[in-house]
């Protein structure tokens, strides 16, 4: 199992997802108590998704969608250099958190927050963003770009074991609709939290046609700290009512230890196949997890 100070490395870039819309412990607690947060995988698209005290601003926000889309699009290119695609528009207490896909490279997913004023005004002018979100999704993007050889591997060998094994990713429509997890697929998200990469960052905001390859060479005068990169990787059991398969599971961890990954802290864990949509950790009591480093 993770200590804290590692589970507080990973979890940096989730923090807005767990702030949204200033939404408190007690308030999203209270959503607990009334509805049944367990939906199985396969099932499971974001659709509905909701946030504590944000259903009167749900509805105006629908009702000014057409405002919003090309506000926030204007917003990333503007502040961010990224051109972006609007999936999912959510009511908060005191606004709508707009769920984004990047266009192209760095790929990444995140948020923003519009505002909602006490007239009912859609507030484009007031967009605003939690502290290192987007900046810690694009430096995932960034680590994605450099790294493509390792990962391919990595998605080849999950691929393939989803086909074969009784295990499953999330469905791609739950990760547009809910996910600010920076560079996100199916089976896992990348987390870059250190400041290591914030010469690249810089580059891609200053130079954002700088191409793979230069990135690819700018990494080398960094010295990567393999617990300041973190892939998270997620999967589940096919099976709606069986619990994590302890040998499945250790043999995909033999295998990944084999393999040639990106340097950084690898966390794999198997759940059973539920997510509660209420909450951005997957882990259940009976979930299995383990960790891998490579340098």
């Amino acid at each position: 199992m993770l200590n804290t100070n590692k589970l507080g490395m990973i979890t940096a870039p989730l923090l807005g997802i767990m702030l949204l819309g200033g939404c408190m412990k007690g308030e999203t607690e209270t959503v607990k108590k009334e509805a049944n947060p367990l939906v199985s995988v396969q099932e499971y698209t974001g659709q509905g998704y909701k946030l504590p005290n944000g259903d009167k601003n749900d509805k105006i926000a629908e009702a000014n969608r057409d405002k919003i889309l090309p506000a926030m699009e204007k917003f990333f290119l503007d502040k961010y250099k990224t051109n972006v695609e609007v999936h999912n528009i959510v009511g908060n207490k005191h606004g709508a958190t707009v769920f984004v896909e990047s266009k192209g490279e760095p790929h990444f997913n995140t948020f923003a927050i519009i505002p909602i004023d006490n007239k009912e005004n859609v507030r484009p002018d007031g967009i605003w963003t939690e502290e290192g979100q987007v900046e810690f999704s694009i430096k995932s993007g960034l680590y994605a770009m450099i790294y493509e050889e390792q990962l391919k591997t990595l998605d080849m060998y999950l691929e393939k074991l989803t086909k074969e094994q009784p295990v499953i990713g999330v469905q791609a429509e739950a990760i547009q609709n809910t996910k600010s997890t920076g560079y996100t697929t199916p089976y896992y998200f990348i987390t870059v939290p250190s400041d290591s990469f914030d010469p690249l960052y810089k580059t891609y905001l200053e130079k954002p046609e700088t191409t793979k390859a230069e990135y690819q060479a700018a990494v080398k005068t960094i010295t990567p700290d393999p617990e300041l990169y973190n892939i998270i990787i997620n999967l589940y059991m096919k099976d709606k009512n069986q619990k994590p398969d302890q040998t499945l599971f250790d043999q995909i961890v033999a295998d990944l230890e084999k393999m040639n990954l990106p340097p950084g802290l690898h966390t794999v864990s198997l759940h059973e196949n539920s997510i509660d949509i209420d909450s951005p950790n997957e882990s259940k009591d009976n979930s299995l997890e383990r960790e891998i480093q490579k340098y």
